[in-house]
């Protein structure tokens, strides 16, 4: 681990303004904030499944102008190496790999640190951290404490000296940084200097623009309200958008242009089948069967996904004596579900056809995949939808709603049922459980027209988008 070092300039002992050299700035930056927000060990869903995808390729990249930061105390900085192993899920490339120096080289580096830059506000904790290597309890209070004293102590000194010499701290100045690809923490959290202090030097992934077309399917998260006027202000800075499907590039386009903004700068990749990748670094990607068929819906529990819309369908056909394979729902609940618990607790016998698993392991959603009979995504809006391009993936066929980005994400080659329409849904899951030749005709066609893609693949596409603006704007 190195320590990190600030622009402030601070008057020293012997008169000088201190100027301590920044670290030469990456060309290229993924950042990792959102990450380490994420409980350690805790399975990955939906958009932190693909920024961990995003960080640990950028980590085994051997390519030293590719960097992995974390914004702290205003500024994007290198992850310390607590902070790497907080987020790494594989090899770390030997050109970035950051090792814990030891408790006590580590005390001299932010002490060090601290002598560079005593006017750096928020820093001590982040220092501590790097001292006791992300561990929390006693010694890391304790260390965050001296550090502290530390730090009042330079500033006493350096105004001191500021005082008999004349000289005053000279005022912060910025570090010319690489291109940052933000994360979606930054574009829902509250300090707006993340997406202004370094503007027109920043990327995003738009997952979609979902808070601005659907708010009323988000509830009235403060983080989701800030995410368009984040969003505007990151387009008005020229910043490149990065998506994963064409359809949220063109509504991406569409919704600048009606707030009176310039056509961003849209860059298409795609999306990186990562569970499948996994499964076949395991080698279980074959099909297996399960004692009891079933029906896979492998989504976050909200209302924008319609759940709901299921729990009407397998409860229709319980009440017309019509037997339907189990559902299985994999995922987390959310929020407002109310409706779909009222219902639940109205028709408490649904729970004998209907499972809710929570949260489940990818080794567990991979055996899920393997052995499903078909899978169903009714959901009402999505920038992708992960589960539908799974089921694909692990050759599954499976039955979408009419959202754009859901045809897109199943090839075009599913059934997609407008996602209000129970009758047709109903009409469709009847004819997808009995209709034995039907189904196997889609999963011909799956292994006919589709492939997984690597996550390789994606991480070129994104690293070329992001090469590329680098140049324009060097250009410009």
């Amino acid at each position: 681990m190195t320590a990190e070092h600030s622009d402030a300039s601070a008057a020293t002992e012997d008169g000088q303004v201190a100027r301590p050299p920044g670290p030469t700035p990456s060309r290229l930056a993924i950042d990792a904030t959102g990450l380490m927000f994420w409980p350690p060990g805790e399975g990955l869903a939906g958009i932190p499944r693909v920024e961990s995808f995003l960080v640990n390729a950028a980590l085994a990249d051997p390519d030293p102008s590719v960097e992995v930061v974390a914004f702290r105390s205003g500024r994007f900085r290198p992850l310390a190496a607590y902070e790497q192993d907080h987020v790494a899920a594989g090899d770390i490339s030997v050109h970035r790999v950051k090792r814990w120096p030891g408790r006590h080289m580590a005390l001299s580096q932010a002490f060090e640190t601290v002598r560079q830059q005593p006017w750096e506000r928020g820093t001590d904790r982040h220092l501590a951290k790097t001292v006791t290597n992300g561990r929390e309890g006693i010694a890391y209070q304790a260390t965050r404490l001296l550090i502290r004293a530390y730090r009042l102590y330079r500033r006493a000194r350096a105004w001191a000296w500021s005082g008999l010499r004349g000289y005053a701290p000279a005022p912060l100045a910025e570090t010319e940084p690489g291109l940052v690809l933000i994360s979606h923490h930054i574009l829902t959290h509250e300090d707006r200097s993340a997406v202004s202090g370094t503007a027109g030097k920043l990327a995003f992934l738009c997952h979609d623009i979902i808070p601005q077309l659907r708010p009323d399917l988000l509830g009235t998260s403060g983080g989701e309200g800030r995410y368009g006027s984040y969003l505007e202000q990151l387009e008005r800075s020229g910043a490149p958008a990065f998506c994963a499907s064409n359809e949220v590039g063109a509504t991406l386009t569409d919704h600048m242009r009606e707030a009176g903004i310039a056509t961003p700068v849209v860059y298409r990749f795609p999306m990186p089948s990562i569970l499948h990748a996994n499964a076949s670094r395991a080698g279980t990607t074959s099909r297996i069967e399960s004692g009891e068929p079933f029906v896979l819906y492998c989504s976050t529990i909200e209302v924008r996904k319609n759940h709901i819309l299921l729990a009407r369908v397998w409860q229709q056909a319980r009440e017309e004596g019509v037997k339907l394979p189990r559902l299985i729902c994999a995922g987390r609940w959310g929020w407002m579900i109310e409706p779909l618990r009222a219902y639940l607790k109205a028709h408490p016998e649904l729970l004998q056809s209907v499972t809710f698993t929570g949260l489940v392991s990818d080794e567990q959603l991979i055996r899920y995949y393997r052995s499903a009979t078909f899978g169903v995504f009714p959901s009402h809006i999505e920038g992708w939808g992960y589960g539908a391009s799974e089921c694909l993936d692990f050759g599954v066929p499976v039955i979408v709603s009419t959202a754009p980005s859901l045809i897109e994400a199943s090839g075009g080659m599913m059934p997609a049922i407008d996602s209000n329409d129970q009758a047709g849904w109903y009409a469709a899951i009847r004819r997808m459980a009995e209709d034995h030749d039907w189904r196997s005709s889609l999963v011909e066609r799956i292994a006919r027209q589709h492939r997984p893609t690597p996550p390789s693949a994606s991480w070129a596409a994104i690293k070329a988008g992001l090469q590329a603006s680098v140049s324009r704007a060097s250009n410009a």
